[in-house]
């Protein structure tokens, strides 16, 4: 005879992969969508149209396509992004300037929408990338040497891109492994006196290292994350609380690790994350940061993260090859979501732009922290962690 405990544990395992499950993902697809300003953009102020941030609307459209919703308002995002003054702002000039985090998310933008990086704005993303590989394999900005944003984020997004597009990541991935702490971790920031292990950090640098088919640190790698989580089942950066943003980094890289047990309770975390039907319908579908709940100021960067963890979906796997043009209805009836809606439109539809598909089918991490580049808001994530790039002699609110 089975025991309830266990009969229990065994039909909550279950749920994660139900479609009920993938719902949850859509939901906060639907909202994420409803929160790109114009249709194209993501705000790094609510409510300040003039502050588009390209880092946030770039891990909009990795959410956006773990959902597999949402895809034109992901094409037009690219668009955005693929504009000036944006483009430059986040990339730099390919001269003076040229910046690794701004290349590596772009270039995974239209890897993810399944467009060319090498003709993204009119501008090759990763010929400019490998153009900043140093002979030990580290990726570095062109830059003045005080400005240089690079870390274990950018590191592992260059990786990341590159494995996708097939070239040679061999030296890049030697560079990475071989700033593995004592205890198994990564750091975030390379060359530090004591290197001192990062969650954000070392979930961004293991997904990379585990795409590319790294097999020795990645493995001490995904033991120290794994001790990392906490009894509810998420993660935490530097210090507490638990977060949506650190955990869905998390989970991208304990899937890819094939640690399931561990994911499974990460999932399940987000899950207590997620603004349900009893919240105001404008904030339904959203992911809070932390237990909290609903937070303006945050609620966009932890949804967007967080999203990557409900999908259980890696930077270097995420793809719109599947997404729908549209969003699914969040219907908070007895019945389950099952239509699909248009989202929300402009009074005039965005252009296309270089990169969108031409015919189009039918998104140490404290809630409001900058680290390089955004690679999540805070990762990253990657969330990340990560990227996003200060303005250094640019145009102020790009």
């Amino acid at each position: 005879m089975i025991r309830k405990s266990a009969l229990v544990a065994v039909i909550a395992a279950a749920l994660v992969a139900t479609p009920q499950a993938h719902a949850a993902e859509l939901s906060s697809g639907t909202w994420l969508a409803g929160q790109f300003a114009e249709g194209d953009r993501l705000l790094r102020f609510p409510n300040d149209p003039a502050s588009g941030d390209p880092g946030l609307t770039a891990d909009g459209i990795y959410a956006l396509a773990a959902a597999k919703a949402g895809k034109t308002t992901a094409t037009k995002a690219a668009a955005w992004l693929a504009a000036s003054p944006q483009l430059e702002t986040f990339v730099g000039d390919g001269e003076a300037e040229s910046y690794v985090g701004g290349l590596t998310k772009l270039a995974l933008v239209a890897q993810t929408l399944g467009t060319d990086p090498a003709k993204f704005g009119g501008v090759d993303l990763l010929g400019r990338l490998g153009e900043l590989q140093e002979a030990d394999g580290r990726f570095r900005d062109r830059t003045d040497p005080s400005f240089d944003q690079t870390n274990a984020f950018t590191q592992a997004l260059a990786i990341i891109v590159l494995q996708r597009a097939g070239q040679d990541v061999a030296k890049p991935v030697a560079f990475q492994a071989a700033a593995q702490c004592p205890d198994g971790g990564f750091p975030i920031v390379f060359g530090e006196a004591v290197c001192k292990s990062d969650v954000d950090g070392t979930a961004q640098v293991l997904q990379a290292l585990l795409a590319a088919g790294e097999k020795t640190a990645s493995a001490k790698a995904l033991d120290w994350l794994v001790s990392q989580q906490q009894a509810d089942g998420g993660f935490q950066a530097m210090t507490p609380p638990t977060n949506a943003n650190t955990t869905g980094l998390a989970v991208g890289a304990l899937v890819a690790g094939g640690r399931t047990a561990a994911a499974d309770k990460a999932v399940a975390f987000l899950r207590t994350l997620q603004v349900g039907c009893t919240a105001p319908e404008a904030q339904r579908g959203a992911i809070a940061f932390d237990s909290k709940g609903f937070d303006a100021g945050t609620v966009v960067r932890s949804t967007v993260q967080g999203m990557l963890g409900l999908a259980r979906v890696s930077l270097a796997e995420v793809s719109a090859s599947s997404a729908t043009a549209g969003v699914p209805a969040i219907d908070c009836t007895t019945t389950p979501p099952s239509s699909v809606t248009p989202e929300p439109t402009t009074t005039a539809p965005a252009p296309a732009g270089p990169e969108a598909p031409a015919d189009p089918p039918l998104a140490a991490t404290g809630p409001d922290q900058a680290v390089p580049l955004t690679l999540f808001g805070s990762f990253a994530v990657l969330t990340g962690a990560v990227l996003l790039v200060v303005s250094r002699r640019r145009k102020v609110g790009a």
